[in-house]
């Protein structure tokens, strides 16, 4: 687990065309793991926190994957 104080969050609003609930709240999420620079931005579901929840474990993927760090 990632300790809180090395990640940095962003939300961003998208700009686009669609339905009633599209661009009403800053949903898309970026996060940056701050040593190591490595960023994920997600905007797959509509809940803000399950955006994040999916950035970190993609970093938390990124960092444990071995033939990154090659």
């Amino acid at each position: 687990m990632i300790p809180p104080e090395q990640l940095q969050t962003e939300t961003l609003r998208k700009d686009r065309r669609g339905g009633q609930h599209v661009g009403a709240d800053p949903v898309d999420v970026k996060v940056t793991h701050i040593p190591t620079g490595i960023t994920a931005t997600v905007g797959c579901c509509r809940a803000q926190h399950r955006n994040r929840n999916i950035a970190i474990r993609m970093i938390e993927s990124a960092l444990t994957d071995p033939d990154l760090h090659k």
